[in-house]
């Protein structure tokens, strides 16, 4: 790399030459752990380069360097499932204190764009904390064998995650730099499955847009936009049950239901009843429902049709393509999406009376 030379020293004190313009180090442990300690920097989405690489006995070590302009790193003790986001900076001295297992560490020091992430970091221990917290109440208070308190447990969490997932909306919205997008690469995967991408791009400010990463995030966040609330559903042809071609757009009604099912899913067959009353009640006014079947067994997929009276439209690829997956970013069902006679999607992930009520609004 012309731009950050690397160079490893000592695995437990760090150098005391005086610093350069543009050098930087970094220098910490990770408690409880022993082996490779790697330093990477990013050159595409999901891809980055070995910058610096040494071994430690202990969990202490000690890495410098020099960069010519700031640049986004991650420190990475795979052994320990540790990775640290770091921003190396002229000038930079940081610290890391880590523990085996915890997913978290402590970065103090560092530049401009590392303390603005060690703020964040502050805000993710907390929510780390809390979670803990929550688990400890549950697990001293309550019998956590029974699947009531099981599910408590799990409400509890996810609303905690939705605290932080907030919390990082305003981070992102507050701080136009190389951390914010730095955030939204590091969890592409799970944004994408969780249909935030594109919400999250939105946040940048301009200054962030224009850096290369989020260059790179552009197309994936516009692609995502189709498939959220205001997008248009993307077309797609599959087979029905009786073996001929079905089109989404093919299909014409003043709203339409989009359900992603499987005959082996349990919750998507507890919702049919539901889907029963909705389309009983409003196909006459212009409803449709389109269910999508994840099913691999076509007699799998017809059993469960008939069994639950499901006498709406069906599609499914039986295992022939991955269109849920590559196309609408669905990994787990039940899923449905509420489309408007444009295709234009208005509403997602509801179920149950919120779904009842929901589509009632649209035709009152």
């Amino acid at each position: 790399m012309k731009s950050l030379l690397m160079v490893a020293v000592g695995l437990s004190v760090a150098s005391s030459v005086p610093l350069a313009a543009g050098d930087y180090t970094i220098n910490g442990r990770i408690e409880g752990y022993s082996g490779r300690i790697l330093l990477l920097r990013p050159v595409l989405l999901e891809k980055s380069d070995t910058l610096a690489s040494v071994l430690t006995s202990d969990g202490s070590f000690s890495i410098s360097g020099t960069v010519d302009a700031p640049a986004e790193a991650s420190l990475e003790a795979p052994g320990a499932k540790l990775s640290v986001p770091l921003f190396l900076e002229d000038g930079a001295s940081i610290t890391v204190d880590g523990v085996s297992g915890r997913r978290l560490a402590t970065v103090t020091g560092g530049g401009e764009l590392q303390q603005c992430r060690n703020r964040y970091g502050d805000i993710e221990r907390e929510s780390e904390r809390r979670c803990d917290s929550i688990r400890a109440d549950f697990n001293a208070n309550y019998n956590m064998n029974d699947p009531i308190w099981r599910t408590q447990l799990r409400c509890a969490l996810r609303a905690e995650a939705d605290r932080l997932d907030a919390a990082e909306d305003e981070f992102i919205a507050q701080n136009d730099n190389m951390v914010s997008v730095s955030l939204i690469a590091r969890r592409l995967q799970q944004l994408t499955r969780d249909k935030k991408l594109s919400k999250k791009y939105r946040l940048l400010g301009d200054k962030a847009k224009a850096l290369p990463r989020a260059q790179m995030l552009r197309p994936l966040a516009e692609e995502a936009a189709q498939i959220t609330v205001g997008g248009i559903a993307p077309d797609f042809t599959m087979q029905t049950p009786e073996g001929t071609s079905i089109s989404l757009y093919g299909i014409k009604a003043k709203v339409k239901i989009l359900d992603f099912w499987a005959s082996w899913c349990g919750p998507c067959r507890a919702e049919n009843p539901n889907l029963i009353k909705i389309y009983e009640k409003f196909h006459p006014m212009g409803l449709e429902i389109i269910s999508v079947s994840l099913d691999t067994s076509k007699k799998a997929w017809i059993q469960a049709i008939s069994k639950d009276g499901m006498v709406w439209k069906h599609a499914s690829e039986l295992g022939q393509g991955k269109t849920h997956a590559e196309v609408y970013n669905v990994y787990g069902v039940p899923y449905m999406l509420i489309l408007d006679q444009d295709n234009r999607i208005i509403s997602e992930g509801m179920r149950g009376d919120e779904l009842m009520r929901y589509i009632s609004s649209l035709f009152e």
